[in-house]
This record gives structure tokens, C-alpha cells and sequence, in this order.
């Protein structure tokens, strides 16, 4: 039984990819682990072009707008910056925006991180939690800087709506990776079982809010304890607690900012 077990994990093994033939094209690898070949201008140039046409046609199917972005796949060049971000903001799905995120984020280029901030000021792509979480993704992995805080300081605890849990999970991510000072109190204020106080009292939001709160605390509870032990070096499991021991050990946030500035 064992024997046919390990025979039938052999079959299912992904083949290795071949690495790309060409004097003119260099490999380097991706954050997916796929190679990536670095095109030439005039290459690229042609493939955007043959891409551009695909997609002019008004009506074009989900399967031929997906096959002309994966002819743009596995490739680094900034003549793809361009492209791919005309795709995510005008493409109707949901699931091709998200690949051509993810293309965007391999270009590895410094012309891609000012495209999201901007894809991420972009109310009506924000609106949909899963591009959002996608963005958030990105920038973690295209530069972040302490200065771009501003921009998702608030996309946590602005609705606690469980379709936004992947947008809640990617600002913890993000702050955990980067150590992100600025987020402690918003931390603090998520570290602990949300109850409503003074239930009676007017301003009091409805049990629907506390209810929707407590089911999206409960899936990411465990990541903003590692935010805060990435952040301090400690665990804590109240608020209360934490505040305590950062009475006694303040964190300065502008000598924080300043060092990842220099990174």
C-alpha cells in the first residue's frame, strides 16, 4: 500500500520548468518561485502590442482576456508596467485583476509601487475586499515606507464586514513584516474578544456590528499578537498589559520611521 502511495506522489510531482534559451534574455526568480525572464524592449513592446489587440474588440470573453494576460506572463519589463495597470482598473473580473496584481508586483521595477498607491486610492477597485487585499499584498511586497501608512491605517477597523476578513489579514501581514509602529493602537484596540460596553447606551453600535467584530477577530486574532511581538519582542495577551509594559518601554516612532526610510 505504501509503495503505491509514494508512486502515485511521484506522478503528481510538477515537472521543472525549463529555463529560457537566448543570449538576449535573463532569468531571475519570482516571489511565486516561477522564472522570469527579463525581455528585451522591442520584445515586450511586441507582446503588449499583440496583447492590446486581443482585448480591443468590446465584448471579449473571460477564457481570451485570460489567455492574452498569461501572454504576458512570466515576463520583466517596464514597457508591462503600463498595461497591466489599465488591465486591473478597466477588467470586469475579480479573479484576472488579482493575476495581473500579481504581474505587476514580478516587474520588480521602481515604476511599480507609485501604480499601487495609486490602484489603491482607486475607490471603485477598492470596493471589491478581495482586489483590495491584493493591493495591500503588493505593497508589502513593492517597498512599503512608514510614510504610506496613511494610506491603510484605517482599512482594518473601517468595517468589520466578514467579506473583508483577506483585507484585514493582508494590513496585519503587513504591519507584522514591517514592524509598522504606527499601528499599535489599532493593534491594542484588536487584541482582545470585542464585547459591547454600556449596552444601553445609544451610541452603543447594534449586535449585528459586534457580531460581524467578533467572527472576523476570531479568524485573525492570532496575527496581531505576531504583529505585536514582531513589533515589541513580547507576547501579551491584554491590552491592558500591553499598555503597561509600554509605559515602561516606549517605542519611538519617528526613530522607527527614519530607519526603515534608510533600508
Amino acid at each position: 500500500m505504501l509503495a503505491i502511495v509514494l508512486v502515485g506522489v511521484l506522478f503528481c510531482q510538477a515537472p521543472v520548468p525549463k529555463v529560457g534559451q537566448g543570449s538576449d534574455v535573463k532569468s531571475s526568480q519570482s516571489s511565486s518561485s516561477k522564472k522570469l525572464e527579463t525581455w528585451p524592449d522591442k520584445l515586450a513592446r511586441q507582446k503588449v502590442k499583440a496583447f492590446q489587440k486581443i482585448l480591443k474588440p468590446k465584448k471579449v470573453s473571460m477564457l481570451v482576456r485570460k489567455n492574452a494576460l498569461d501572454t504576458l506572463s512570466g515576463g520583466i519589463s517596464q514597457q508591462l508596467i503600463k498595461p497591466l495597470q489599465q488591465f486591473i482598473e478597466k477588467d470586469s473580473s475579480i479573479v484576472l485583476k488579482k493575476q495581473a496584481v500579481t504581474m505587476l508586483v514580478d516587474q520588480k521595477n521602481d515604476r511599480v509601487k507609485p501604480v499601487i498607491l495609486k490602484l489603491l486610492k482607486n475607490l471603485r477597485l477598492t470596493a471589491n475586499p478581495q482586489v483590495e487585499a491584493s493591493l495591500i499584498n503588493a505593497l508589502n511586497r513593492t517597498g512599503y515606507d512608514a510614510g504610506d501608512w496613511k494610506l491603510i491605517k484605517d482599512m482594518l477597523e473601517s468595517d468589520y464586514d466578514n467579506e473583508r476578513i483577506p483585507v484585514h489579514e493582508a494590513v496585519l501581514d503587513l504591519v507584522k513584516e514591517h514592524k509598522e509602529v504606527q499601528a499599535i493602537s489599532m493593534l491594542l484596540r484588536n487584541l482582545e474578544e470585542p464585547i459591547p460596553e454600556n449596552v444601553d447606551v445609544g451610541e452603543n453600535p447594534p449586535t449585528e456590528y459586534w457580531k460581524a467584530r467578533w467572527h472576523a477577530w476570531a479568524v485573525w486574532k492570532g496575527k496581531v499578537k505576531e504583529a505585536l511581538l514582531a513589533i515589541t519582542g513580547q507576547k501579551f495577551s491584554t491590552a491592558k498589559e500591553a499598555k503597561a509594559w509600554l509605559r515602561k518601554n516606549p517605542i519611538n516612532k519617528s526613530k522607527k520611521s527614519k530607519k526603515k526610510k534608510r533600508r
